[in-house]
Protein backbone atom coordinates (compact mmCIF):
# COMPACT_ATOMS: atom_id res chain seq x y z
CA UNK A 1 0.00 0.00 0.00
CA UNK A 2 1.23 3.85 -1.03
CA UNK A 3 2.15 6.09 1.75
CA UNK A 4 0.67 9.48 1.41
CA UNK A 5 3.47 11.03 -0.47
CA UNK A 6 3.29 8.02 -2.74
CA UNK A 7 -0.08 8.74 -4.05
CA UNK A 8 0.38 12.25 -4.03
CA UNK A 9 3.42 11.31 -6.44
CA UNK A 10 1.41 9.18 -8.50
CA UNK A 11 -1.16 11.87 -8.92
CA UNK A 12 1.60 14.08 -10.28
CA UNK A 13 3.08 12.06 -12.22
CA UNK A 14 -0.12 11.10 -14.01
CA UNK A 15 -0.74 14.34 -14.50
CA UNK A 16 2.83 15.15 -15.82
CA UNK A 17 2.46 12.26 -18.54
CA UNK A 18 -1.22 13.19 -19.42
CA UNK A 19 0.72 16.65 -20.16
CA UNK A 20 2.07 16.85 -23.51
CA UNK A 21 -1.12 14.85 -25.38
CA UNK A 22 -3.41 17.45 -22.96
CA UNK A 23 -1.53 20.98 -24.67
CA UNK A 24 -2.82 20.31 -27.93
CA UNK A 25 -6.31 20.79 -25.95
CA UNK A 26 -7.88 24.40 -25.69
CA UNK A 27 -7.47 25.55 -22.83
CA UNK A 28 -3.96 24.55 -22.22
CA UNK A 29 -3.03 27.25 -19.91
CA UNK A 30 -6.11 26.55 -17.65
CA UNK A 31 -4.42 22.73 -17.49
CA UNK A 32 -1.01 24.45 -16.68
CA UNK A 33 -2.57 26.37 -13.99
CA UNK A 34 -4.42 22.82 -12.54
CA UNK A 35 -0.78 20.94 -13.02
CA UNK A 36 0.65 23.91 -11.04
CA UNK A 37 -1.66 23.89 -8.21
CA UNK A 38 -1.54 19.85 -8.20
CA UNK A 39 2.92 19.59 -7.81
CA UNK A 40 2.36 23.15 -5.65
CA UNK A 41 0.50 20.76 -3.51
CA UNK A 42 3.12 18.31 -3.69
CA UNK A 43 5.79 20.77 -2.94
CA UNK A 44 4.13 22.69 0.18
CA UNK A 45 3.68 19.47 1.98
CA UNK A 46 7.00 18.27 1.17
CA UNK A 47 8.52 21.71 2.32
CA UNK A 48 6.45 21.06 5.48
CA UNK A 49 8.05 17.75 6.27
CA UNK A 50 11.71 18.73 5.75
CA UNK A 51 13.44 19.57 9.07
CA UNK A 52 16.73 17.32 8.09
CA UNK A 53 19.53 19.67 7.34
CA UNK A 54 20.32 17.26 4.29
CA UNK A 55 16.96 17.41 2.93
CA UNK A 56 16.64 21.32 3.96
CA UNK A 57 20.10 22.18 1.87
CA UNK A 58 18.38 19.97 -1.30
CA UNK A 59 15.39 21.64 -1.09
CA UNK A 60 16.74 25.05 -0.93
CA UNK A 61 19.60 24.58 -3.51
CA UNK A 62 16.74 22.91 -6.21
CA UNK A 63 14.28 25.95 -5.53
CA UNK A 64 17.14 28.37 -6.20
CA UNK A 65 18.11 26.22 -9.41
CA UNK A 66 14.97 26.09 -10.32
CA UNK A 67 14.36 30.24 -9.76
CA UNK A 68 17.61 31.06 -11.79
CA UNK A 69 16.62 29.19 -14.72
CA UNK A 70 13.10 30.42 -14.75
CA UNK A 71 14.49 33.73 -14.95
CA UNK A 72 16.65 32.57 -17.59
CA UNK A 73 13.30 31.40 -19.78
CA UNK A 74 12.02 34.75 -18.41
CA UNK A 75 14.36 36.78 -20.11
CA UNK A 76 14.32 34.88 -23.53
CA UNK A 77 9.90 34.49 -23.60
CA UNK A 78 8.79 37.61 -21.29
CA UNK A 79 7.53 41.11 -22.96
CA UNK A 80 6.68 42.82 -19.93
CA UNK A 81 9.94 45.08 -18.37
CA UNK A 82 8.11 44.83 -14.94
CA UNK A 83 8.58 41.28 -15.02
CA UNK A 84 11.84 40.91 -16.66
CA UNK A 85 13.38 43.57 -14.16
CA UNK A 86 11.71 40.93 -11.00
CA UNK A 87 13.17 38.37 -12.92
CA UNK A 88 16.29 39.65 -12.70
CA UNK A 89 15.92 40.42 -8.84
CA UNK A 90 14.77 36.85 -8.18
CA UNK A 91 17.88 35.26 -9.42
CA UNK A 92 20.08 37.37 -8.23
CA UNK A 93 18.66 36.64 -4.89
CA UNK A 94 18.39 32.89 -5.90
CA UNK A 95 22.08 33.12 -6.67
CA UNK A 96 23.08 35.11 -3.10
CA UNK A 97 21.06 32.42 -1.41
CA UNK A 98 23.04 29.63 -2.75
CA UNK A 99 26.18 31.26 -2.47
CA UNK A 100 25.94 32.57 1.16
CA UNK A 101 24.49 28.53 2.20
CA UNK A 102 27.55 26.98 0.16
CA UNK A 103 29.74 29.18 2.43
CA UNK A 104 27.98 27.93 5.63
CA UNK A 105 27.89 24.38 4.85
CA UNK A 106 31.95 25.10 3.64
CA UNK A 107 32.67 26.97 7.26
CA UNK A 108 31.22 24.97 9.64
CA UNK A 109 31.67 21.59 7.90
CA UNK A 110 28.19 20.64 7.54
CA UNK A 111 27.72 17.30 6.13
CA UNK A 112 24.96 18.41 3.91
CA UNK A 113 25.28 18.88 0.01
CA UNK A 114 24.23 21.02 -2.51
CA UNK A 115 21.54 19.75 -5.06
CA UNK A 116 23.41 19.28 -8.45
CA UNK A 117 20.23 19.17 -10.70
CA UNK A 118 16.83 20.37 -10.34
CA UNK A 119 13.91 18.01 -9.59
CA UNK A 120 11.67 16.10 -11.88
CA UNK A 121 8.54 18.20 -10.70
CA UNK A 122 10.52 21.54 -11.50
CA UNK A 123 11.77 20.71 -14.78
CA UNK A 124 8.68 20.14 -15.75
CA UNK A 125 7.16 23.35 -14.29
CA UNK A 126 10.21 25.02 -16.42
CA UNK A 127 9.34 22.71 -19.44
CA UNK A 128 5.64 24.63 -19.11
CA UNK A 129 7.33 27.76 -19.22
CA UNK A 130 8.87 27.20 -22.57
CA UNK A 131 5.68 26.42 -23.81
CA UNK A 132 3.02 27.92 -22.38
CA UNK A 133 1.15 30.86 -24.44
CA UNK A 134 -0.05 33.08 -21.67
CA UNK A 135 3.61 33.32 -20.35
CA UNK A 136 3.73 36.30 -17.75
CA UNK A 137 0.77 35.22 -15.67
CA UNK A 138 2.48 31.41 -15.64
CA UNK A 139 5.71 32.58 -14.62
CA UNK A 140 4.34 35.28 -12.07
CA UNK A 141 1.96 32.19 -10.93
CA UNK A 142 4.74 29.74 -10.34
CA UNK A 143 7.14 32.16 -8.57
CA UNK A 144 4.56 32.73 -6.23
CA UNK A 145 4.17 29.08 -6.17
CA UNK A 146 7.94 28.45 -5.39
CA UNK A 147 8.65 31.59 -2.70
CA UNK A 148 5.35 30.02 -0.79
CA UNK A 149 7.21 26.46 -0.39
CA UNK A 150 10.37 27.90 0.37
CA UNK A 151 9.14 30.15 2.84
CA UNK A 152 7.49 26.95 4.28
CA UNK A 153 10.89 25.07 4.00
CA UNK A 154 12.47 28.26 5.38
CA UNK A 155 9.86 29.01 8.65
CA UNK A 156 9.85 25.09 9.29
CA UNK A 157 13.89 24.49 9.43
CA UNK A 158 14.28 27.42 11.57
CA UNK A 159 11.77 26.58 14.13
CA UNK A 160 13.26 23.04 14.34
CA UNK A 161 16.74 23.09 12.29
CA UNK A 162 19.31 21.57 14.53
CA UNK A 163 22.28 23.41 13.12
CA UNK A 164 22.22 26.93 14.64
CA UNK A 165 24.41 28.90 11.80
CA UNK A 166 22.06 27.25 9.15
CA UNK A 167 18.81 28.04 11.95
CA UNK A 168 20.01 31.32 11.52
CA UNK A 169 20.63 31.61 7.31
CA UNK A 170 17.07 30.62 7.58
CA UNK A 171 15.38 32.74 9.28
CA UNK A 172 17.30 35.69 7.80
CA UNK A 173 16.48 34.52 4.36
CA UNK A 174 12.36 33.96 5.55
CA UNK A 175 12.20 37.82 6.10
CA UNK A 176 13.52 37.87 2.37
CA UNK A 177 11.51 35.41 0.74
CA UNK A 178 8.43 37.63 2.44
CA UNK A 179 9.45 40.70 0.92
CA UNK A 180 10.04 39.06 -2.36
CA UNK A 181 6.45 37.32 -2.54
CA UNK A 182 4.84 40.55 -1.26
CA UNK A 183 6.39 42.06 -4.60
CA UNK A 184 5.28 39.24 -7.18
CA UNK A 185 2.19 38.67 -5.04
CA UNK A 186 1.55 42.68 -5.78
CA UNK A 187 2.96 42.46 -9.58
CA UNK A 188 0.18 39.28 -10.20
CA UNK A 189 -2.37 41.76 -9.30
CA UNK A 190 -1.19 44.41 -11.23
CA UNK A 191 0.24 46.71 -9.16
Amino acid sequence: MLGNKGSIFCLLAGLALAGPAAAALPGRDTLNAVKDAATGTFGKLNAEITTGTRSFVAESTTNNRYVIEAARVARQRGASPRVLALADVLSGDARTSRSELQGILHNYNVDARPAATLDFRRRGMINELNDTPAFERRYLAQQILAKSEERILLRRYAGSGKIVAVKQFAERRLRRVDELLSRLRRLQRGG
